[in-house]
């Protein structure tokens, strides 16, 4: 249901306007509408710093990789409060000298960590080229000559030695003939090197002509250059494996500022983000030389603990007159839900559109009633719904609200899918008629189709009916001549088809049917008179909206069907071990498609056919001035 909200104006002494404020944020029931004015030269200054402040704060603790929100206690945030909070501008200079000091101590964690992952990448750049070559460093170990190494495309190299070589084929043979050995290698990257050990007398040609071949010499990185590559080779082994323990100190050293701060900065975002609020509020009351007012909304039901309050609390310093609300006069009235705990959770389906009109009507309940009825009847195992039914009590003791709400609604189609699976005999499809002789309580939908087909269609005669019925009834209540007439004229429609049905069923008197034929005329009337042709389009789309309820057979066949041939591989295949498998796979996969599946087309019943009968959709949601710690916590 909607709550009944009530039109209020609150008058205050200036002097008590931030007090004031502060209880009205405590309470958590005053839903504001002044807009904040447009000339704020210091206070948009203050408004400016405590945004910066507040989002300072929040790149503080996502620098800190601290998420632990679920974590923090009301207590803990109440004990920052009174260590810290107060006057505003000695609480905002104390929390920007906290976080310089944090901020100093990160970045130098910071840099130093850059500065060792640094290394780390070039090192092991370096050790990878190395080892590569390192067979052949080793043997040229002892050797006169110079130990290059170059990064040279394969159609390069190829080149490169072929000339090198044909050179040296040319020289005259002798005692002292120049040489020129060399190992190549290719890197999993693509990038291809040469490693090259020539004698000092071809050096400066093999440089000359690795250079016109656009190679490029490779070399130690700093601190290492100069230094024999072997040599180097193995220091730099040394370090890279002391590497890892340094990045492990410095990330322990970040969890430890983590842990010391993350907490209390979290505390004061929340206060921060709290504070921001609140001069929010103060910035958008109307002023004059002593006294200050605000206008907005307040539920009925919080209004006089509200009134209450505010005059224990600040006596004659404050009035608060309310009245019902006049949409003439004050325009778009927020939406607040208010259902039973038991079906509170299915107002998650109503967030997916536009908040409900004030005036209009809450289909929570009834999609509370009819969802978990559908979908359940879709599923329809016992098997599968003892498996939603952990999976929900499961998702019922998270924290956050989106998957509480979740978890609820399983628990009621588990409880619908175990209720079907009984009157169905279905236990994992065949396997409790196979073990346990089980059998239908109604019929066995997945050999008697028939009658499970006339039950859907039916049931959307009697769930589209009933919105049609509260769409005339809402359009009654808010002179909506054109609404509760097409409603109506397509109720009379339904009554008359079905009325004609019956009939024909009993093999009635001809004269009978005169009233089905009333029906159908005085239906046609209403649509006429409400909607024109579009009424008459209309209820012919409200019969095939009802026949759209016979997807409820059709996904539960197709589920036992499924179920059934997941149970027929253990027959089939002849090593057993190989069709338990198999069983449990296609099990596996039904229970899935039969969760989505069923989930699915039930929420699309109550969207398109059902809701689509009476829903209105409003433009202002119901949003207290309130501590938001729920949102922190989601």
């Amino acid at each position: 249901m909607i709550k009944r909200m009530a039109r209020v104006v609150l008058w205050g002494v200036k002097d008590k306007k931030s007090a004031i404020a502060g209880r009205l944020y405590e309470l958590g029931v005053f839903h504001l509408d002044n807009v904040l004015p447009d000339d704020m030269t210091d206070d948009s200054l203050l408004l400016k710093k405590l945004r910066d402040q507040r989002g300072r704060v929040l790149g503080l603790i996502e620098a800190l990789k601290w998420d632990e929100w679920r974590k923090l206690t009301d207590a803990f945030v109440e004990n920052v409060r009174y260590n810290l909070f107060g006057d505003l501008e000695f609480m905002m200079a104390e929390i920007d000298r906290s976080l310089e000091r944090i901020q100093s101590r990160l970045s130098r964690i910071d840099e130093g960590q850059e500065k060792v992952q640094a290394l780390f990448t070039k090192l092991r750049k370096t050790n990878l080229i190395l080892t590569h070559a390192r067979a052949f460093l080793e043997q040229e170990r002892f050797s006169r000559g110079e130990v290059l190494i170059w990064q040279l495309s394969r159609q390069a190299q190829h080149t490169l030695v072929s000339k090198i070589n044909g050179d040296l084929d040319s020289l005259p043979s002798g005692h002292e003939k120049p040489w020129f050995r060399y190992h190549s290698f290719e890197l999993a990257d693509g990038s291809a090197f040469l490693v090259t050990s020539a004698s000092p007398e071809i050096q400066s040609s093999l440089r000359t002509s690795a250079e016109e071949l656009r190679g490029t010499l490779w070399r130690l990185p700093e601190n290492y250059e100069g230094e024999p590559l072997v040599t180097a080779a193995s220091r730099i082994r040394r370090i890279l494996r002391s590497l890892p323990t340094r990045m492990r100190e410095n990330k322990q050293e970040l969890r430890q500022l983590s842990d010391q701060w993350g907490a209390n900065l979290a505390a004061v975002y929340i206060l921060l983000d709290e504070r921001l609020e609140q001069l929010l509020m103060e910035l958008s009351a109307e002023e004059n030389d002593d006294f200050f007012s605000l206008k907005g909304w307040i539920p009925e039901s919080d209004l006089a603990r509200t009134q209450a309050t505010l005059k224990e609390d600040f006596g004659d310093a404050v009035v608060l007159r309310s009245r019902p609300p006049d949409p003439a006069k004050d325009g778009a009235v927020p939406t607040a839900l208010q259902n039973h705990s038991l079906f509170k959770p299915f107002e998650l389906f109503l967030k997916l559109l536009r908040v409900p009109h004030y005036s209009a009507y809450d289909p929570s309940f009834l999609i509370g009633v009819f969802f978990p009825f559908f979908a359940g009847c879709m599923v329809g195992d016992i098997g599968y719904g003892v498996l939603v039914l952990w999976l929900g009590w499961y998702l019922k003791q998270k924290r956050s609200e989106v998957m509480h709400d979740v978890g609820v609604i399983l628990l009621f189609l588990a409880f619908w899918s175990i209720a079907w699976g009984g009157v169905f005999g279905e236990l994992f499809g065949d396997v409790g008629h196979r073990l346990l002789h089980m059998e239908p309580l109604w019929v066995d939908r997945a050999h008697t189709v028939g009658p499970v087909m006339v039950f859907s269609v039916a049931l959307g005669g009697g769930h589209v009916f009933l919105g049609l019925l509260i769409g005339m009834i809402e359009g009654i209540r808010n002179r909506h001549r054109h609404l509760w007439m097409e409603r109506l004229g397509s109720l009379l429609v339904i009554l008359a088809m079905v009325s004609a049905l019956v009939a024909l069923r009993s093999k009635l008197p001809a004269a009978l049917f005169s009233i089905p034929v009333m029906l159908l005329v005085f239906g046609v009337i209403f649509l006429l008179w409400g909607g024109g042709i579009g009424g008459i389009v209309e209820s012919l789309g409200t019969i095939g909206n009802i026949i759209s309820y016979i997807r409820i057979a059709a996904i539960g066949l197709s589920s036992a069907i499924l179920a059934m041939v997941a149970s027929m591989f253990v027959d089939v295949i002849e090593i057993p071990v190989l069709g338990f498998f198999m069983a449990f796979a296609i099990h596996l996969l039904n229970f899935v498609l039969a969760i989505g599946g069923s989930s699915l087309h039930a929420a699309r019943l109550h969207y398109v056919e059902f809701m689509g009968k009476f829903y209105e959709s409003g433009t202002l949601e119901y949003k207290p001035f309130a501590k938001r710690r729920r949102l922190y916590n989601d």
